[in-house]
């Protein structure tokens, strides 16, 4: 899931069961309302608990408190011990759905790339294949970018991108006109110097709230699944903002 926020109504205070939720439990249960909902959208708008006490840690507050917020005002379906919202579900799905075509997308450029002269474009791989037409050269520069491992697809897309531009004549692409070339190495500096400027970031295997700070929303997002992806899990504090810890 790509995006990092969830779309907030300006006019949700007037929802019926926020109403009975402000009623009973003033601003205080409905801070607590939408704390629970950051929480469920950080982990797919689904938490299973055996009591209320570990949340209201992580969230500083009263854990009765808590569970009327969560159990009295039709606000979140209860289910087996699990507990989500009905509100994020369909927007999850749909960031979800836009983030499947993102990746759609960059997979169709991949196989349908080609510069802006309606497609005859290629690179030689060796010197003396200049026989070949320019789309079997370009066939076989792919394949031979693909064939790389250790590169984002994203880098491989722009460096071919740019090393297929044909010249004027459309007879040779930049490539072609280089005097030496290892395609391994050039690829791997291309990686390694950005030169991709949408390349995905490459975050710490640790928790640094400085950088973090400093990172967009996207990029935050991506930073909290790589950590995921190393074992680290997060508890949502009201007054410390997001705890990282990794178990033992």
């Amino acid at each position: 899931m790509k995006k990092t926020y969830f779309n907030h109504d300006s006019n949700a205070r007037n929802d019926i069961r926020i109403i009975k939720l402000r009623s009973k439990l003033g601003y205080e249960g409905y801070g607590l309302f939408w704390a629970v909902l950051e929480l469920l959208f950080a982990e797919e708008n689904k938490l299973c608990i055996e009591d209320y006490n570990s949340l209201a840690f992580g969230l500083q507050c009263d854990p009765k408190i808590l569970k009327q917020v969560i159990e009295d005002f039709d606000l979140f379906v209860i289910d087996n011990g699990c507990f989500y919202s009905h509100r994020l579900h369909n927007q999850i799905k749909q960031i979800n759905s836009k983030s499947q075509k993102a990746k759609e997308s960059v997979n169709k450029r991949w196989n349908n790339i080609r510069t802006n002269n309606g497609g005859n474009t290629s690179i030689s791989i060796n010197k003396e294949n200049k026989s070949k037409n320019i789309e079997k050269r370009f066939t076989e520069f792919k394949n031979s970018v693909q064939s790389i491992n250790g590169i984002e697809k994203e880098d491989k897309i722009a460096f071919l991108e740019y090393w297929s531009e044909p010249n004027k004549s459309n007879t040779r692409m930049r490539f072609e006109l280089e005097k030496t070339w290892d395609l391994s190495r050039r690829l791997k500096r291309w990686a390694n110097s950005n030169f991709n400027q949408n390349k995905k970031e490459k975050y710490l295997d640790y928790f640094d709230e400085f950088i973090y700070k400093k990172l967009d929303s996207v990029k935050k997002k991506e930073y909290e699944d790589h950590l995921k992806s190393l074992g680290w899990v997060s508890i949502y504090s009201p007054n410390a903002g997001m705890v990282w810890n990794k178990p033992k």
